[in-house]
């Protein structure tokens, strides 16, 4: 069964998880709600423990366990981690083979975001024809992200202005994250229970944006590179789990300048939309440009993936440290060239 990543909680409440769910799609937060959303209903369902897998070289050791399946295991969820944008043939193979596995005290869920069109390959086809569940998140684009919003603030029964919907709209830069944040700080206000207007908007919007990931977004692109550091120590002091945002803007910046300095100038407005980045954002990009080699990009984007595994156990390390080191690194190297 194939599912939009927005409709797997509404789906899960009448349906039990079934035996292999996957996970793939552009949009981390819708991607990680949905993983929310298979957590709880694999709880709901008794499957308590859960075991998590990295990488293609742990596919072998899950083959082996459920081929030969214990009478006293445990009812348990596996969460299998893939990176690839493209099964390769081994991988392919594996995932294959698990549709003939015996999985009566097992549930799995394949979280592969970065898979590209998985839908047309012959594993997806036996894996997804058997009753189990493929969940797709889209990049959404100005109509549908504003559509999105509109609804998340229906949910947290938060009303605004016109101006200030827009407003929010604006500085939310097509990031649902950043909705997520903006919404869960307006439901605690004082005044969250009136009609929110642009005025009000605005202060608590100037209010969190002073050391937000947004502001070290623009640090890290403007190569502003001990005034990053500041502001990802001060991240740190506030919220120092808050960091799937920060990942995600690092790895998006770099894909983006990436992808620019590829592409000729006439084929930067397909670029720009397929990353969702509005006309009023652009111009950071093309200035970011003249300052981030085409190595300091990769070696950046590389710093997001390392990031990235941290994040999620798959690599030893402290997130905040690991980031300010490479902050501060990139300022003394700045400083010793001027």
């Amino acid at each position: 069964m194939n599912l939009a990543a927005q409709d797997t909680a509404h789906h899960l409440k009448a349906h039990p998880l079934p035996a292999i769910s996957l996970i793939y799609g552009s949009e981390a937060l819708l991607n990680a709600e949905a993983l929310d959303a298979l957590r709880a209903r694999a709880t709901a369902d008794g499957f308590s423990e859960r075991q998590r897998l990295y990488g293609d070289t742990r596919i072998d050791t899950l083959i082996a366990e459920l081929e030969t399946p214990s009478l006293f295991a445990p009812r348990r969820l596996l969460e299998l981690y893939l990176d690839q944008k493209k099964a390769d043939k081994a991988t392919a193979d594996t995932l294959t083979r698990l549709a003939d596995l015996p999985l009566d005290n097992t549930r799995l869920i394949i979280y592969a975001p970065n898979l590209e069109k998985p839908h047309t390959t012959a594993w997806y086809k036996a894996l997804f024809s058997k009753g189990n569940l493929a969940i797709a998140s889209q990049a959404l684009y100005p109509e549908q992200f504003a559509k999105q919003i509109r609804a998340r603030l229906n949910a947290a029964k938060l009303r605004l202005t016109e101006a200030a919907y827009e407003l929010l709209l604006a500085n939310c830069q097509g990031n649902l994250f950043a909705a997520k944040q903006a919404i869960e700080r307006l439901t605690i206000h004082p005044q969250a229970h009136n009609i929110i207007d642009e005025t009000l908007l605005t202060e608590l919007l100037d209010d969190f944006s002073q050391f937000n990931t947004f502001a070290l977004s623009d640090a890290i692109l403007g190569a502003d590179w001990l005034n990053a550091w500041r502001i990802a120590a001060r991240l740190e002091a506030e919220n120092p789990r808050d960091t799937t945002l920060v990942t995600w803007l690092i790895q998006r910046d770099m894909s983006v300048l990436i992808g620019l300095a590829n592409l000729n100038p006439g084929e930067h407005a397909a670029h720009y939309q397929q990353y969702n980045i509005f006309a009023g954002q652009q111009r950071r990009y093309q200035a970011a440009l003249g300052k981030h080699s085409r190595a300091a990009q990769r070696t950046l984007l590389k710093l997001a993936a390392r990031l990235d595994r941290i994040t999620k156990g798959a690599e030893h390390g402290d997130y905040w440290h690991t980031l300010k080191q490479h902050l501060l690194l990139r300022a003394q190297q700045q400083r010793q060239l001027t």
